[in-house]
């Protein structure tokens, strides 16, 4: 597939130093995400971290964590600017601000520049969270950094993200959430007043039909140095193949972040891609089981907020 790049979603320090190195020199990436779940999971679960956190001096919490992610980052970076140079629309890894700023315009712009800063690398995107401050702050700082416009769930976020980038100086990608909005749905569809069959149809189908919805209304704008992102492609029901979400979303022009065990099922052992159906007629049958889409995506970007403020929360409070 012509202009499609696979990426992980994963950073841990041991990684980047073993099994990373070999995903990059097999070409089997060409690019990193990181939020502030993963580095939560990682700092707090990996020895690696270990000396690095004894030995610091600092006064916080949150500079101890920044020292710590930068670290990663810049290592993560430096691994990955052989590709950058080779072609600007691969070899990035992405950052993300506090998330307990996101309500801030004006804070989410100084954090934004102080890590993008701080960082000093060109490969280096600094992820925003996609709401109605976030916005105004990723058009703001479009002509400083590259953009990860995150936690992306609807066509209207996505077409808003692409609007606020649209004179970006940078490569951008906006990061849309796939699996989430097939798990709200499950979640529903197992209430419902509908048949065995009919829930077979529905289910695992809405989180990629509406994210090429989202894609669709990115390329519409025709912003050749934006790439819509497909991120949240980890599996959830246990009986679908690990690269699901990669095989339905081979799109051109596009990105996708993938969970270690769908990055390797893509390229060990593929799966065929699924069949999906189309997002207008399916969001009219949802709408007729009485569905809320629309807020459905509210919810799910609340959550996403939430879920990452905790996350960030716990691992800070893990270093007193």
């Amino acid at each position: 597939m012509q202009d499609f790049y696979l990426w992980c979603d994963f950073i841990e320090r041991g990684f980047l130093e073993g099994e990373f190195r070999t995903l990059l020199a097999q070409g089997q990436i060409v690019g990193a995400t990181s939020n502030p779940a993963l580095f939560a999971q990682a700092i707090t679960h990996s020895q690696a971290y270990k000396d690095a956190i004894s030995a610091f001096k600092g006064e916080s919490s949150k500079a101890l964590y920044e020292s710590l992610a930068i670290e990663d980052i810049q290592r993560a970076a430096d691994l990955l600017l052989p590709l950058y140079e080779k072609n600007k629309s691969t070899g990035y890894i992405s950052l993300e601000i506090d998330p307990f700023l996101e309500g801030d315009v004006n804070a989410c712009v100084q954090e934004a520049k102080r890590l993008h800063q701080a960082l000093a690398r060109p490969n280096v995107m600094i992820k925003i969270p996609a709401t109605l401050s976030g916005l105004e702050a990723m058009a703001r700082l479009s002509a400083h950094m590259p953009i990860n416009a995150t936690l992306v769930f609807s066509p209207t976020q996505a077409k808003e993200c692409a609007l606020a980038l649209k004179n970006a100086k940078h490569m951008g990608v906006i990061s849309i959430f796939v699996s989430r909005l097939d798990v709200a749905l499950d979640r529903f569809l197992t209430q419902a007043s509908i048949t065995t069959a009919q829930r077979t149809q529905l289910a695992h189908q809405l989180g990629i039909a509406n994210a090429l919805e989202c894609y669709q209304h990115i390329q519409n704008l025709n912003l050749p140095h934006l790439y819509p992102l497909f991120a949240s492609t980890g599996v959830k029901e246990p009986t679908l193949p690990k690269d699901y979400y990669i095989q339905a979303l081979k799109m051109p022009h596009s990105i996708n972040t993938a969970p270690l065990e769908a990055v390797h099922t893509y390229h060990n052992a593929p799966s065929p891609a699924p069949k999906i159906l189309e997002f207008s007629p399916l969001k009219d049958q949802l709408e007729s089981l009485d569905f809320d889409l629309n807020q459905a995506y509210i919810e799910l970007l609340n959550a996403g907020l939430v879920s990452f403020q905790e996350s960030f929360k716990a691992l800070l409070n893990s270093f007193k």
